[in-house]
């Protein structure tokens, strides 16, 4: 597993632990940018100074510790476009893969899902869909959801 320390200081920001030019550590704060191919959500994250300048390529997720992991996914989550879904009006089975239909705050989508792939869950509970083209969903407070879409989304998750 890479040594990272991350972190997030009180007034929101994403801090790693770093040298500087004096060789002194410091809390520097970063910006999390997925590295083209963009479809490989997880795979060679930049992080990266104030300025623009990389600090640290990881070349996947899964090699940093799971704290590390989760303050990253939020950051990508909240840097990225993700449309957020507002209700599910139908996850139907199809083979190997689920298709979905739902509303988002920008419009209806339909997607579909590997049955392999679960949903991640965020930090708050966010529930983090990510569909057969590697685009992502998410659900910001899945039980805010109707009664109606709450019984399909966990439909889905059994």
């Amino acid at each position: 597993m890479e040594n990272l320390e991350l972190k997030r200081r009180a007034d929101g920001r994403l801090v790693m632990k770093a040298s500087n030019d004096k060789g002194e550590v410091t809390d520097t704060p970063v910006l999390a940018v997925g590295c083209f191919p963009w479809g490989r959500f997880g795979e060679y994250i930049s992080l990266r100074d104030d300025k623009g300048r990389e600090l640290r390529l990881l070349e996947k997720l899964d090699d940093v510790d799971a704290a590390s992991r989760s303050l990253i996914e939020e950051e990508l989550a909240l840097r990225n476009f993700v449309p957020r879904i507002t209700a599910i009006e139908s996850v139907t089975d199809e083979l190997e893969l689920f298709n979905w239909k739902v509303r988002t705050a920008a419009g209806p989508r339909t997607f579909l899902t590997s049955r392999g792939e679960h949903p991640r869950t965020m930090p708050g509970g966010a529930l983090l869909i990510k569909d057969v083209c590697n685009d992502m969903y998410v659900i910001p407070k899945p039980e805010e959801l109707d009664a109606a879409s709450y019984r399909l989304l966990w439909v889905y998750l059994d």
